[in-house]
C-alpha cells in the first residue's frame, strides 16, 4: 500500500536571494499606492468590407503582445460615427437567439486602448486606400456565386459536378 506524504517528508529549500522584498505595510490613515498595469501593445489587421449597402465597414483581428491572437471584432458605421464590436458566439436557448461576448477587455482603459487601436487602424488604412485612388478590392461571394436552391433544380437540368440530383 501506499504511503501518504506528511509536512516532514516535504522539504522545501527557499532561496532567500531569489524572493522579492516585503511591501511596506499600509497604515489606516493611508490611501494605498497606485499600481499600474501595463497594457500589452497591439498589433490589429483590418479587413474592409466592399458591400456598401451594409453598415459593416470592416472586421479586424487582433495580435496581443505577440503571444495571443484574438479574430473576429467588426467596425461598424452608425449614426453616432464608427464604433467597434467584440467577437462573440451565437446560441438558442429556450427558442430565443442570444449572443454572448467572447473576447473583452476588464477595465476602461484597456477597452479605450484596444478599440483606440483598431479604428486608428481602420481609418489609416481608409486613407491609404483613397490615397492610392483605389477602391477595397476584396473576393466575395454575390447572389450569382450561390449553388441554385434544391427546389430550383429540375432532373432536366445539367448540373456542374458539385451539385448532387435529388
Amino acid at each position: 500500500m501506499a504511503k501518504r506524504k506528511t509536512k516532514q517528508d516535504m522539504d522545501i529549500a527557499v532561496d532567500e536571494a531569489v524572493q522579492p522584498p516585503a511591501a511596506e505595510p499600509v497604515s489606516a490613515g493611508q490611501p494605498e499606492p497606485p499600481m499600474e498595469k501595463a497594457i500589452p501593445e497591439l498589433t490589429v489587421r483590418i479587413f474592409p468590407v466592399k458591400n456598401a449597402r451594409s453598415k459593416l465597414r470592416a472586421t479586424a483581428n487582433v495580435n496581443i503582445a505577440g503571444a495571443f491572437a484574438v479574430q473576429g471584432f467588426r467596425i461598424f458605421d452608425s449614426k453616432n460615427g464608427l464604433f467597434v464590436k467584440e467577437p462573440e458566439r451565437q446560441y438558442v436557448k429556450d427558442g430565443t437567439q442570444l449572443s454572448q461576448s467572447v473576447f473583452f477587455p476588464i477595465t476602461r482603459e484597456a477597452r479605450e486602448k484596444l478599440y483606440g487601436q483598431i479604428l486608428h487602424s481602420y481609418e489609416m488604412v481608409m486613407d491609404q486606400q483613397q490615397a492610392q485612388g483605389q477602391e477595397v478590392d476584396i473576393p466575395f461571394l454575390t447572389d450569382e456565386d450561390a449553388p441554385p436552391a434544391p427546389e430550383e433544380i429540375s432532373p432536366d437540368d445539367d448540373l456542374p459536378f458539385g451539385v448532387m440530383q435529388m
